[in-house]
């Protein structure tokens, strides 16, 4: 496709299944839009891969969890092959394709979403995951790193700023699943393994996600106060707080 811009450098690199690839940088004003649409909050989970305050649920594609079996077959083949030789290098091609196919199917369908909700509002409140701590889960490793949300998130903040939407995330400690969006109750004993639940305070019934999703947008618009989490003695707690005039985020420090 034709280069836009001032280009500045050149960098070829080669995949693992043999491809050729040039990036090109170039220099150029990228105008950006207006800010436009409706607020958001976004919740990022494993059953579903993305839940809107809309109600709208994506759901994850599990694209490594699919190709497992196919990859398996091939990795027990490449190991049989003598070193050194052609054959293994053909079945260490045939390895690499399918681990960049499903990057590409990952990426792919990664770029729709982020380019829809970003193109569609003006603001996403997004809770900011502790991804390498997650990771350290055994049991969970593998899906969340097949999800990838820190490679999406990535996307919606560059896509912000080119299609007028901005990125606000949210601290993790926030209650956002336990508390009840409607009239504040603070579910002390709700579990991960309980997707919805009714409200003891107004009766209302909530899907945990959607209700997430619903306090990670009011908390970004200051309608819900600073809530400090639990710490130990002569610890100092950092928390993000929303400033509700500029919509700016600042720290808010307190000695617990």
């Amino acid at each position: 496709r034709e280069v836009l811009g001032t280009p500045k450098n050149v960098s070829i690199s080669k995949t693992p299944s043999g491809k050729y690839y040039a990036a090109i940088v170039t220099e150029q004003d990228i105008p950006h839009a207006p800010l436009n649409g409706d607020k958001i909050g976004l919740d990022l989970g494993l059953k579903e891969f993305a839940i809107t305050s809309k109600g709208e649920k994506f759901e994850n594609p599990r694209y490594f969890q699919k190709s497992l079996r196919r990859l398996q077959i091939r990795q027990r083949r490449l190991s049989r092959k003598q070193k050194s030789s052609s054959n293994r290098n053909k079945s260490r091609l045939r390895v690499a394709n399918i681990h960049e196919k499903v990057a590409n199917q990952r990426q792919d369908y990664q770029h729709k979403i982020s380019l829809k909700l970003t193109s569609e509002n003006q603001r996403i409140s997004a809770e900011s995951l502790n991804i390498k701590g997650m990771v350290k889960n055994r049991k969970l490793a593998k899906q969340i790193s097949d999800i990838a949300w820190g490679n999406f998130l990535t996307m919606l903040e560059y896509k912000g700023n080119i299609y007028g939407c901005e990125i606000y995330y949210v601290d993790r400690f926030f209650p956002s699943s336990k508390r009840c969006s409607n009239c504040g109750y603070i579910k002390e004993d709700l579990t991960l393994a309980t997707r919805e639940w009714e409200c003891p305070e107004c009766q209302h019934f909530w899907d945990r996600d959607i209700n997430a999703t619903l306090n990670l947008m009011l908390f970004c618009e200051s309608k819900i106060p600073l809530e400090e989490g639990k710490s130990t003695p002569d610890q100092l707690v950092v928390r993000l707080g929303m400033n509700r005039n500029t919509g700016s985020g600042q720290e808010a420090t307190s000695e617990a």
